[in-house]
């Protein structure tokens, strides 16, 4: 599994003709007419994307899950979450890339750790109608005017595009019920999906998991075992050990699917000590053996 890509790494190796030197960190393309585009390996980066897909159809990986969708639609990568994405069929339209810090000291910068649009479990794809479609690219469009022009302050003029982009994003979702004030069993909530999520994606077998039970996790937050499964319940209809064993079927499915570990690696990533038990969990969640996923997934490869 390859380490968190970086935005200069992710210019060097997709964009070598638009590579900035130094590095922005902004930027905006058009996704050719037709395009098929190169596939993006399966991990995480470090800074934002925002893809508006006008026409064609993509796939999206997230954990294990496979997500297929058509255009129009508008795709808010979180830097939080391991995922790969790649094109079904010729695709077009637009794309954003730009770091935590490009709206560092703006009220885009609080948007985006508190906003619906990038809490890790949530659904990153926006479908849209022809007219949401065509309004974002507009923006998209006038994104890609200004950073090629030469005026003084144009990056802050693009933060407020961005700014807009996302406020356009919210728009688009469904109107949630009136949150209260967070609570301290929401913030502990919080606290431990951040400290899960933060152990994906497993990068090698030699580093397995150092998290993997509700007692580990427990310890790591400093409460007790029972409060936290109490707490985790309450907040999100699931216990502690329901959460771990749900993210680390995922992950065993992305281990399978895009890498060539064997099954034993990778048992042993996800802190199993015994393949076997690793095979009877893994049936459990997915319904199958490991070694049979993998098969069915090479062979819908082609």
């Amino acid at each position: 599994m390859p380490t968190s890509e970086s935005l200069t790494e992710f210019y060097q190796t997709y964009l070598q003709a638009d590579f900035p030197a130094p590095p922005q960190q902004f930027n905006v393309f058009a996704i050719e007419a037709g395009a098929s585009g190169q596939a993006l390996p399966f991990s995480r980066r470090d800074f934002y994307k925002i893809t508006l897909y006008t026409s064609g159809t993509s796939r999206l990986y997230v954990g294990g899950e496979r997500r297929d969708y058509t255009g129009p639609a508008l795709v808010l990568y979180n830097p939080l979450a391991p995922y790969s994405c790649e094109a079904v069929t010729p695709i077009r339209g637009f794309f954003c890339l730009f770091t935590a810090d490009f709206l560092h000291g703006t009220g885009a910068s609080t948007l985006l750790q508190e906003s619906p649009l990038f809490q890790l479990g949530t659904d990153p794809v926006l479908l849209l109608s022809e007219a949401q479609s065509a309004k974002l690219s507009q923006l998209f469009q006038e994104m890609l005017t200004e950073i090629e022009s030469a005026y003084r302050y144009k990056f802050d003029l693009l933060r407020t595009h961005v700014q807009l982009l996302l406020h356009e994003a919210l728009r688009m979702q469904p109107t949630p019920s009136q949150p209260g004030p967070p609570t301290a069993a929401s913030r502990l909530a919080a606290q431990f999906v951040q400290v899960l999520e933060q152990q994906f994606p497993v990068q090698s077998p030699a580093l397995p998991l150092r998290l993997s039970t509700a007692e580990a996790f427990a310890a790591h937050l400093e409460v007790h075992v029972n409060h936290l499964s109490r707490v985790l319940r309450e907040v999100t209809g699931r216990p502690t050990s329901a959460h771990v064993a749900g993210r680390i079927a995922q992950e065993a499915k992305a281990l399978l699917l895009h890498t060539d570990w064997p099954i034993a690696d990778i048992a042993d990533s996800l802190a199993f000590a015994d393949p076997t038990y690793f095979n009877h969990f893994f049936r459990k969640h997915a319904g199958t053996s490991p070694k049979a996923f993998r098969q069915q997934a090479l062979l819908a490869a082609g």
